[in-house]
This record gives C-alpha cells, structure tokens and sequence, in this order.
C-alpha cells in the first residue's frame, strides 16, 4: 500500500512540473515588455518609495524634494505609501544606487506565476486545470496589467499589488495546504504592508489558528497570529508617529495639499471614505464599460470604443469569477471558505466607500487585486466540475485575450 502512494505522489510530483513549466512559458509567450533589460535602473528621483529608500539609508525619513503624492508636513517631504516596497528597495539602492529592473523581476514578478499555479493545482488536483486557472489569474486579470507595469516602470501603484498578490498567493497556498500559521502570516504580512486593506484576512488567519486540536500547538498558533497582529500594526505606526507625529495619521490627506485636480477635491470635501462616493464605484467595480466617443476626422464623422480610465468592471473581464455567485452557498457552507469569503466582502466594502477609484487605468482595476486572487481561490473546485469546465476554458480565454490583445490597440473602430 506504501509502495502505491509513493508512485501516485511521484506522479503528482512530475505533473506538478508540467503545470509549472505551461505557466511559464504561456506568461513569457504573452509578456510584451522586456524581461532582461540590465541597464535598466529605477531611481528615487521619480519613485517615492525608492527615494524613501535612500533616505532611510542616510539616516532620515524625510525625502530630498517632493514627488508626486507625497506628503508635506513642516516644509519636509515624505512617502505615505505602506512600507514594504521601501524595506525592499533599501536592501539594494545601497549597492546599485536604484532598483535594478532585473530585481524588481526576480523578486516581486517572478515567483507570482508559480505560486498561482501551486494554488490552483492543490484546489483543483489537476495539473491542467490548475495550469489553466492559474494562467486565467495571472494574464486574465487586472494582475497582468498590473505586472505589465511593475516591469516597466516599477511606481509604487502598480508595484505594491504585485507584491501584495505575491503575499496573498503565499497566504492562500498556507491556507488551502500545510495551514502553518507562520507561513500564512509572512504572506499576509508582505500583502497588509502593501496594501492596507488587505489586512482584512487576519480574519480567516484567526480562524486557521483556532482550528485543529486543542493544548499546547493551538495556543503557539495563537502566540503566531498574535505576532502578526504586533507586525501589521506596529510597523505602520511608529512610521506614522515618526513622520506625521501620530500614530493614527497614515499622511494621506496630505498628499492633496495644494491640489486642485478631481481626487483631490472629492476627498477634502467628503474624506478619504464616505458613502458619497458608493454608487459611483459600485457602478466601475462591476461595470465600467469602455467608452463610445465619436469625433470628427477630415470631416468624417467616426466612432470608437475606448476603455475608460477610472477602472473597469471585474464581472466581464474576468467572468471566472461568476462561479463564486453560482456556489455561493456552498462556498459560505464551507468553513475554511466562509471566512475567506467574509474577509473579501469587508476587502469589498471598504473600497465601496474609498474616494477614489485607482484613477488613469486604461481597461483594468488594480483595487479588485485585493480580493479577487481570494474570490478566485475559492470559485476553483467550482469551475472544473462537469460540464462547466468547458465553460470555464472560454472564459479564460476571454479574459486573456481581453487583457493581453485588445487592450493593447488604442480603441476599436466601429
């Protein structure tokens, strides 16, 4: 009987290769900026997390001028964006004086298809289909944009959701598998300090802790959890008391100091959160359909469909996602999947009420990056039983011909 498991995991173990390897190779295949260009540095003069870097390294916290969304606070210049792109970055402007784009690749980029593709082969137990879901994440979400431009430019925006999916992949794989609670809690940890709102998953890491047998391993999974629980929330902080004197003050409002632009307005007149702010994006998290613009052309009258900028529905995007209304139920029967799933309604909700959208993105919503990699997770068992697995291949298709190829022409013709 030994002998039969031992070949049957060796097989799994050699399928799992496969999975990995068609991961890879369909990201690359896809990819359309360069993933080796050496000379290629990214520097604090345009990037205010790697410019904190520096300063940090000087011994200060302070920036050496003001960049775009940074705060000011006594004729001083500071980065109110969270901290673990900053912590990375100061582990190398130190020898490259920037972050070379080789290692914003190697660290931030290159796990996330491979982690995908574990998750997905453990919830599904087949390395096709976890190929294909996996595959489906990472070129058919926001996530390939979003990477797209981790590559390119590495800007805080677009840098802090890939290391916050890359936390999330590594909190979820924890979740779904060995359910170490140090593990998941450094995947959670690397997502909360890069986006705040991700912070909502302590709630299923709580639960994760309380499961299982009683005694002394329960109480060291607690005393886990509780280390976290210091990290996330000391960490912001002290960085808070030490640049903006107090704890509580993250120095958003500040960056809107002196601005006059649409964001800046609507959140010094209704806060950073306010249900003023609800329908509008309850509409472009679930729609945001491209626009219809018609204009004139040596005087011809021509119309085109251009996605808008201030986000886009994940619904049509990333139609996968359907599956979780389909099985609510038995997703929130489920009770690893129940917390998940409480964790990303409050993820959800908070963004409902959030002043902006993630302005200036072209067909894609970053701020879905949040929760969708959970939603995801939890929709997998769904989208391979019977009949729906087909489905369930076209919609990936859709979706990775959405994100890869249409989004790459300027508008369509009508």
């Amino acid at each position: 009987m030994d002998c039969i498991k031992s070949v049957v995991a060796a097989a799994r173990r050699r399928h799992a290769w496969r999975g990995t390897l068609v991961v890879y190779l369909a990201f690359l295949a896809l990819l359309q900026t360069s993933l080796w260009p050496p000379d290629t540095l990214f520097t604090g003069e345009d990037n205010a997390q790697i410019a904190e870097a520096d300063s940090w390294l000087e011994g200060r916290l302070d920036l050496p001028e003001r960049l775009w969304d940074t705060a000011e606070v006594n004729g001083r210049y500071y980065s109110h964006f969270p901290p673990m792109f900053t912590i990375i970055s100061a582990g190398v402007v130190w020898l490259f004086d920037g972050v070379p784009h080789w290692f914003v690749l190697m660290v931030l980029v290159a796990p996330i298809p491979g982690l995908a593709y574990a998750l997905f082969f453990r919830r599904t137990g087949s390395w096709k289909w976890g190929a294909v879901l996996a595959i489906g994440l990472v070129c058919g979400t926001s996530l390939w944009c979003v990477l797209d431009k981790t590559l390119r430019g590495a800007a805080p925006y677009h840098t802090n959701h890939a290391l916050a999916t890359l936390g999330l992949l590594v909190f979820l794989l924890e979740y779904f598998g060995h359910r170490r609670v140090w593990v998941a809690g450094v995947g959670l940890i690397i997502a909360a300090l890069s986006r705040q709102l991700t912070v909502f998953f302590v709630i299923p890491l709580v639960a994760m802790a309380l499961s299982g047998e009683d005694g002394a391993r329960r109480r060291a999974r607690l005393v886990a959890v509780g280390a976290v629980v210091v990290i996330l929330a000391a960490v912001p902080m002290v960085l808070s008391t030490l640049k903006f004197t107090s704890p509580l003050d993250t120095g958003y409002m500040r960056i809107y100091e002196g601005r006059d632009d649409d964001l800046a307005m609507a959140a010094k007149e209704h806060g950073l959160f306010s249900a003023h702010f609800v329908p509008r994006n309850l509409y472009y998290a679930n729609l945001g359909l491209p626009r219809v613009q018609t204009v004139q052309i040596m005087g011809e009258e021509r119309t085109y469909v251009r996605p808008n900028l201030l986000s886009t529905g994940i619904w049509w995007t990333t139609p996968l996602l359907v599956w979780v209304i389909v099985g609510f139920r038995r997703i929130a029967g489920d009770s690893r999947d129940r917390w998940l799933l409480a964790a990303s309604v409050g993820v959800y909700i908070a963004l409902l009420f959030f002043h902006g959208t993630g302005e200036e993105q072209r067909g894609f919503n970053r701020f879905s990056l949040d929760y969708v990699p959970v939603m995801l997770a939890m929709a997998a068992p769904l989208c391979i039983e019977g009949r729906r697995r087909w489905v369930s291949l076209l919609m990936v298709v859709w979706s990775v011909t959405y994100f890869r190829f249409l989004l790459a022409v300027p508008h369509i013709g009508l």
